[in-house]
């Protein structure tokens, strides 16, 4: 997820009821680097507010990617990605497995609304890659691994598509790039691809890679990635390492038949990872008020 001080949005999440009205709780998904964000922490802290972490950003809050806070000394709780949680987290304080891509939600990122959306040849494609102009975007998203990986796809045949391609860099052979694109088209050109690939490490839980099974298309994900592999099952998708065993990957899904809508609708999505959410946080808290489930916005929407 791109958050935080980095691309300007802010670090903090707000948790709402299921109408959107906020309860006291923040979590917070990337370092506080911005002074306009130190001064809203500290605002948020004199409103009775509580926080606690989620990891959205990069390796956020393990060492080389935080700022000099203790975020274990505020943070009563991590909701985090990772296959070693003791690797990245503060040693305190309750945890649970939970992503802000968990909250992509079926019933909005649906390939039925999608149909009727036409897209020009130039951005119909077998396989789709959203990378981003920026440096670090692109080392977030292991553009130079991407780069061998497509060109090992179009030699194979398969029409290929980078999103929000680099500026500077020359397309390999059989790939073709286009700049960044509205959500919705974005979307529109997701569902029709046969697979979304996803080779990045240090994007710990891309919201791409939900919104793909949402759209029922397969992934192909980095098996070293730090927080979306617990969508990679049979039924979704596969893992690779680089560009020597991505095609026989690809390969591997043709002949499976997945189906990641159905799988992503039965484990995630707002209601179930509200749940999740509310469950943590009423271990804490216990006099939040008797709800289903919560959900998060981005502070700045709460008015």
């Amino acid at each position: 997820m791109e958050t935080g001080g980095v691309t300007g949005q802010t670090p903090f999440l707000r948790v709402t009821d299921p109408r959107g009205r906020p309860l006291r709780w923040v979590l917070v998904r990337a370092p506080v680097v911005r002074r306009i964000d130190a001064a809203r922490l500290a605002d948020l802290a004199d409103q009775g507010c509580r926080f606690a972490g989620m990891t959205s950003y990069l390796g956020f809050p393990g060492a080389g990617h935080r700022d000099e806070r203790d975020y274990g000394a505020f943070c009563e709780a991590w909701f985090h990605c990772f296959r070693e949680p003791d690797r990245h987290l503060p040693p305190v304080g309750p945890r649970a497995l939970l992503s802000e891509s968990d909250f992509v939600d079926p019933r909005v990122v649906d390939p039925g609304r999608l149909a009727g959306e036409p897209l020009p040849p130039e951005l119909t494609a077998d396989v789709v890659y959203v990378c981003g102009a920026q440096p670090w975007k692109q080392e977030a998203k292991q553009w130079p691994l991407a780069r061998r990986c497509l060109a090992a796809l179009a030699a194979e045949g398969l029409r290929v598509l980078v999103v929000d391609a680099p500026h500077d860099l020359a397309p390999p052979p059989g790939v073709r790039l286009t700049g960044p694109l509205p959500w919705q088209r974005l979307l529109a050109v997701t569902a029709q691809a046969r697979y979304v690939l996803v080779p990045g490490i240090l994007d710990p839980s891309p919201r791409v890679l939900a919104e793909a099974l949402c759209l029922d298309v397969p992934v192909l994900v980095n098996r070293h990635i730090l927080g979306g592999w617990k969508y990679v099952t049979p039924f979704t998708g596969a893992f690779f390492d680089d560009e020597r065993d991505v095609v026989a990957a690809a390969a591997a899904l043709r002949s499976r038949r997945p189906r990641p809508r159905s799988w992503f609708m039965a484990r995630y999505g707002p209601a179930h990872a509200g749940r999740a959410l509310l469950d943590l946080l009423r271990s804490l808290d216990p006099d939040l008020p008797p709800l289903t489930h919560a959900l998060l916005v981005p502070d700045e929407a709460v008015g």
